[in-house]
């Protein structure tokens, strides 16, 4: 469970508290593009990703898919329908090969219940979770479709970014499709403002992969 990505749920807990929980459940492989948990569903399981990224969306009145988020290696999946014991509110989804530590709700609750600090962990997640949504909702209701798609590059290029010589490169399984539905626009709105971005200067695309060669300007757009 080494490399939980700073913020996420496995990198509040210590060393024994992160041991008890491999205690809980089976490590299962999912590949690219496998279906992890699906929208309405029963909340029986929850997941804490060990290896690899997914994508968490839902589908909104009239049938528009909207990407709610990206989660990382340390992050726990379908602990509201634990708590709340309603059916799941989003699909999770696989970018890439990813491995999982499955554990059942009624064990994980449990393990809750005996240890608080996991608990409070649980909790701060949560709360760090409803803000960051907060914050971003606001500003994108008064952004325009290239700001927001700004906005979402910036996030990449500050969580995934590796620096190159000639730019920060991102390599991560996103189509133009999840993009669209992560920045609340059409894929024609998507494309139309990556084309005005390339030929600013500020990014490179490619397959699956996005070059960043000025992000100060990005993220003057993007507010």
């Amino acid at each position: 469970m080494g490399g939980a990505v700073a913020g996420t749920f496995l990198s509040l807990l210590g060393d024994v508290e992160r041991a008890a929980l491999l205690e809980l459940g089976t490590h299962r492989g999912f590949p690219r593009g496998a279906v992890l948990m699906y929208e309405g569903e029963p909340g029986e399981r929850v997941m804490i990703l060990e290896k690899g990224r997914v994508k968490v969306t839902r589908i909104e009145p009239g049938g528009h898919e909207t990407m709610l988020s990206i989660r990382d290696p340390g992050d726990l999946m379908g602990e509201v329908s634990v708590i709340d014991e309603r059916p799941r509110l989003a699909t999770v989804t696989a970018l890439e090969g990813v491995r999982a530590l499955v554990i059942a709700s009624s064990v994980f609750r449990g393990h809750l219940e005996r240890t608080p600090r996991v608990a409070v962990a649980l909790l701060e997640v949560e709360m760090q979770r409803f803000r960051e949504t907060t914050i971003k909702r606001s500003q994108f209701a008064a952004s325009d479709t290239i700001g927001r798609l700004a906005a979402r590059i910036v996030e990449l290029s500050e969580r995934y970014g590796a620096e190159r010589e000639d730019g920060i490169e991102v390599d991560l399984a996103l189509t133009q499709d999840d993009i669209a539905a992560w920045t609340g626009a059409s894929r024609a709105g998507v494309t139309k403002g990556l084309q005005t971005l390339r030929e600013l200067g500020w990014i490179e695309t490619h397959r699956l992969r996005l070059c960043v060669r000025q992000l100060d300007a990005l993220r003057r757009r993007a507010a």
